[in-house]
């Protein structure tokens, strides 16, 4: 049982992106996925360079796309080395000075020291993989408003209405994240040792020549899960090695949001231009006999390319966007769970089958 501390006891508060260009990310979030710009802010000079940044918000998402203004901020460094990408998954403390000494005395690699501006409270840690933090923000006594991330951020005093139907994202389902082989241990053991995270799934997948060892880590709270990927020694390195070369280094290869009907999200993605990976035919077909769909007909799966799979608790549907990135590195996912807990893994296995028998076929 996880003791009840400070630091087991932080929450998502949201996840930062470094971009070359703020604007244009912001306005793919907004356009293809039905996100609201609702907060921004400039910072200028000083010993952390100046940056530009806009919050975005879908129910209990919230994300932020900051764009150095000079070399000193450290999102130049960060885009240089790896594209535009995830960099900062931040937590919500109570009180951000004992989550970061308690986190720090379970080994936490300190990067900022507790810090007070217009009475918000905010530190970091590293994340357990590369180069990639974690920000604690305590917020003033009664500030409630989620959409105003950190200090220095301005509400945006008139929302746009966001064009075309509300797509349904409602929270961040689970955090994908590669790391290089051999590393899995280390990276899901600091999650474990440092904020008291549970381990929830873990499996090698293996597909042909190629395989992959997994392991996903939960919060106490439950609000954040990461899924944590490494090559199998035993195998070729497949899209992981890709990721892990094109990337720079490990990281988040991806974000997965919920939804509560995937039929209706996905098909009003595609209305605002979003492209989805594709599925051959062949995985329906087999589909049919591996699972009695519990929701969603077989035929609005297969229109829309979405997967499903099934665990002791029962369903989830999911799909994967192609990468738009110019190293071909961060994509999402949308996923909607009817009772199962697990990532999919049987839809791994699937596709590589699926794939495989058609190009017998052929």
């Amino acid at each position: 049982m996880t003791d009840h501390t400070p630091a087991t006891a932080l929450r998502v508060s949201h996840v930062e992106l470094y971009v070359t260009d703020a604007e244009a990310a912001a306005s793919a979030f907004v356009d293809g996925y039905g996100f609201r710009v609702c907060a921004t802010a400039e910072r200028g000079g000083g010993p952390e360079g100046a940056s530009r940044s806009l919050a975005l918000r879908q129910a209990g998402i919230v994300l932020v796309v900051t764009q150095a203004l000079d070399d000193t901020h450290p999102a130049a460094a960060f885009v240089a080395r790896h594209g535009d990408g995830i960099a900062d998954i931040a937590l919500s403390a109570a009180d951000a000075r004992e989550a970061f000494a308690d986190a720090v005395s379970r080994s936490a690699v300190p990067l900022a020291e507790p810090a007070e501006r217009d009475g918000w409270v905010t530190a970091a840690v590293a994340a357990g993989f590369d180069d990639v933090r974690h920000t604690l923000v305590q917020r003033p006594a009664g500030h409630t408003d989620t959409a105003v991330p950190l200090p220095g951020f301005e509400p945006v005093a008139e929302p746009a209405e966001v064009s075309g139907e509300p797509v349904g994202l409602t929270v961040l389902d689970h955090v994908a994240v590669s790391v290089p082989m051999g590393q899995l241990a280390e990276s899901t053991g600091y999650y474990e040792r440092v904020f008291g995270y549970a381990s929830v799934y873990e499996e090698l997948m293996v597909q042909g020549t190629e395989a992959m060892d997994s392991k996903a880590v939960r919060s106490p709270a439950g609000d954040l899960t990461f899924t944590i990927l490494a090559p199998s020694p035993e195998h070729d390195a497949g899209h992981l090695g890709d990721f892990l070369e094109r990337h720079g280094s490990g990281g988040v290869h991806h974000l997965a949001f919920a939804t509560t009907d995937i039929v209706t999200a996905v098909d009003r993605m595609l209305e605002r231009g979003i492209v989805f990976l594709g599925t051959p035919d062949t995985y329906y077909d087999r589909l049919e006999q591996r699972l009695k769909l519990n929701r969603h007909s077989m035929a609005e799966l297969r229109k829309a390319r979405i997967l499903a799979d099934e665990d002791h608790g029962g369903q989830l549907f999911q799909i994967f966007t192609r990468t738009v990135h110019p190293r071909r590195t961060v994509f999402y996912e949308i996923i909607e769970r009817a009772g199962a807990d697990s990532f999919g893994g049987g839809n791994v296995r699937a596709l590589y089958d699926a794939v495989q028998a058609e190009k017998a076929e052929h």
